[in-house]
């Protein structure tokens, strides 16, 4: 059974919320665990001290979220449109172990991940537009299939990544840690690219 509402300070374990409208609202030190939300719209939601722990989130609108102090570990988002968050506003360092924040079929545009340590991070199948990962530390990410076009790397740290038929992934190998990290072939030449080296067939 779904529940209804979200408020201040509730701590929850293994709900489902569905359909839930929470746009342009405030939500403070609420907690949930193992909880799952459908088809809610968070979109311009600010989570202020909150805390998501194995939460999963589907089919849900939260552009423009603000995660301000809030704590997120073993997250998945899946199908959902993210435009314009700031990921460097959660509170990473009270967190006892920090498990990876997982996308699937997400649109990511325009966030900001600029300098956080986020191994095993999983961006799959996603539209990454614009979005600043410079002085990032995501070894072993998984970036599969998704679209980079615009995307800032720089100083970032990117070893055992894969990029497998990931799109416009235009990093700069001088400036960037690409040790072990996987791209497809085709993609691979963007690389080189980033050089000036001039390709002929």
């Amino acid at each position: 059974m779904a529940l209804e509402k979200i408020v201040d300070k509730m701590d929850v374990f293994a709900e489902t919320y569905e359909a839930i409208v929470l746009h342009g609202k405030k939500i403070t030190k609420a907690e949930f665990e193992d909880c799952t939300f459908i088809s809610c719209d968070f979109s311009e939601t600010s989570f202020l001290s909150c805390k998501f722990i194995g939460c999963r989130f589907e089919n849900c609108n939260l552009a423009l979220m603000k995660l301000t102090n809030t704590k997120m570990s073993g997250v998945d988002f899946i199908s959902c449109k993210m435009i314009g968050i700031d990921w460097t506003m959660l509170d990473y360092k009270s967190l006892l172990a920090t498990d990876p924040l997982r996308f699937k079929e997400c649109i990511l545009n325009d966030s900001n991940f600029f300098g956080l340590t986020l191994e095993a991070l999983m961006i799959k199948e996603c539209r990454v537009k614009d979005v600043d990962f410079r002085n990032a530390t995501l070894k072993k990410a998984n970036f599969t299939c998704s679209d980079f076009k615009g995307a800032l790397f720089g100083n970032t740290n990117l070893e055992n990544s894969n990029f497998t038929d990931a799109q416009n992934t235009a990093i700069d190998i001088r400036s960037n840690n690409l040790k072990g990290a996987m791209f497809s072939r085709y993609e691979a030449l963007y690389l080189l690219e980033s050089m000036g080296i001039v390709l002929v067939d």
